[in-house]
Order: structure tokens, then sequence, then C-alpha cells
């Protein structure tokens, strides 16, 4: 059995690579003529390949050669898209940790406003759900809520619709007595459909009474209430870009086609 040091083995699996890349694209080589190539013990380059070989079973990704038959390894071209995918996928990784902790952030900001900044924000939630925001009236306020009477512009605003902006402390749950208090107020405002804004977090009693489901489970005819609590709302704002900034960062690769046809001129 050969010894080999892991720092080393990674340094000389890289020269390993490069070399079939360079020499055994189109037909297979033996690998005692690889190791005559690279100066190398016979046994250490067979060990290197075995050691990349259950690496690739392990990551579940293609080795960077092909075994042909007994002694016989090729360079598998397939590798080379593997390397960017892996590339991208830990990028996108770090991308998603990095978004999930601006939307921590952007969920304590939120909790920060006071009643007139969440009125603002909440209007702007609306505009981006084709709510006719122009003509939007404030038609009461109380206790942390502004209720808001809008129509929607696709049905040419010919529906009142009521809105509860429900401004909320840090991850503050809402239950159904809200859903229910809205839905109460419909009739008064001549509206079969109320929305609920918020930062705060329904609770399931709360969505099941905004679907309209008695306590028994039983579905009944009641007006609509919309949900849009905190969740959602960070979708929508995110989504329109709205006090969020997108980055674009640049990522370098190596391109090891540009070195392999230098060592080649040389």
């Amino acid at each position: 059995m050969v010894a080999i040091d892991l720092a080393d083995a990674k340094e000389q699996r890289q020269t390993l690579r490069e070399w079939l890349a360079e020499n055994a694209r189109a037909e297979p080589v033996h690998y005692k003529k690889i190791a005559k190539a690279l100066a190398r013990d016979p046994a250490s380059v067979s060990a290197s390949l075995s050691i990349e070989g259950k690496q690739a079973q392990v990551s579940k990704r293609p080795a960077y050669f092909l075994r042909i038959g007994p002694g016989l390894y090729q360079y598998n071209e397939v590798c080379e898209g593997v390397v960017d995918a892996e590339l991208v996928s830990e990028v996108s990784a770090r991308a998603d940790d990095f978004n999930n902790a601006t939307r921590r952030e952007m969920r304590h900001e939120i909790a920060k406003l006071d009643l007139e900044g969440f009125d603002e924000l909440a209007k702007i939630v609306l505009l981006n759900i084709r709510a006719i925001v122009e003509d939007t009236k404030e038609v009461d306020r109380f206790n942390g809520t502004v209720v808001l009477l809008t129509s929607w512009r696709d049905d040419g605003g010919r529906s009142p619709v009521v809105v509860y902006a429900k401004k909320c402390s840090f991850d503050e749950r809402i239950g159904i007595e809200v859903i229910r208090e809205i839905r109460g107020s419909l009739p008064t405002h001549g509206s079969n459909q109320g929305v609920l804004i918020s930062n705060g977090i329904v609770s399931e009693e709360g969505k099941k009474e905004a679907l309209g489901f008695s306590t028994r489970g039983m579905k009944l005819s009641v007006p609509p209430v919309h949900l849009m609590d905190v969740e959602i709302l960070l979708n929508i704002l995110i989504e329109s870009r709205t006090g969020v900034r997108s980055k674009n960062v640049e990522v370098l690769v190596l391109d090891t086609e540009f070195f392999r046809r230098l060592r080649r001129s040389s």
C-alpha cells in the first residue's frame, strides 16, 4: 500500500488531471506510461486514480477519468461542465444565505416603523397587487390599524375592498378575532371581500377563519379575507425591489484551457 500525504495527494491529483486533459482525450493511456511522463512511481499514479474514483463516488460526481480497460485511463470531458455547475451551486447557496439574512433584517426594519410609515408601505403593497391606489381612501384608524377602502383594477373598480393595514411588533401573532373583525366590517362599506396587510404572523386558526372554515372544520359561505402577513409582505417587496437593492457580483473562474495552450506553445 502506498502512503501519500494528503496535501501532496491533492497537488498530485491536479497534475494528473491536467496531464490526462492534455494527452488522453482521444485515446486511453496506460497508467505506467502516465507515470513515466510525470516522472512518478506507477504505484503512486494508480493510488491517485483510486483516490479520485472513490471521492467522485462519495461526492456523486463524475471522476475526471474513465477506466477503459485494465490499466487504461482516458480523460472524462463530462467533468469539465460539472466544475462550473458545482461553482454555480456553491455561489447560489451562499447567495441564498445572504438573501435570507436580508429578509430577517427587513422584518426588523418594518417592525420599527410607526403607523404612518406602515400605512405608506401598505399602499405600496396595494399598488403591486393591482389595487387602484389613487382612489384608495382611509376610513378609520385605531389600535395600530389603518382601515382603507379600495378596489381592484382587474374589475374596473366596481367592487369595494376593505383593507386592514395592521402594524405589529416583531413576530407578533394575529389571531382569529382580527379576521372576524375584518369580515364584520364588510357590510358597513358595501364590500364582499377584505384584505389584511400586516407584518405580524397569522395563526392557523386565523388562516382557517379567513378561508371560511368553522371551528368544526366545515366550509362556510362567507366573504373571503385575503391574508398578506409578514412572509407574503416580504415576497411582494422583494419581487418589486422595494426596500432592497440588487447587486451583481463578479465571480472569477480559472481559464484552464488558456493555460493549457500556453504550455503547449512552450
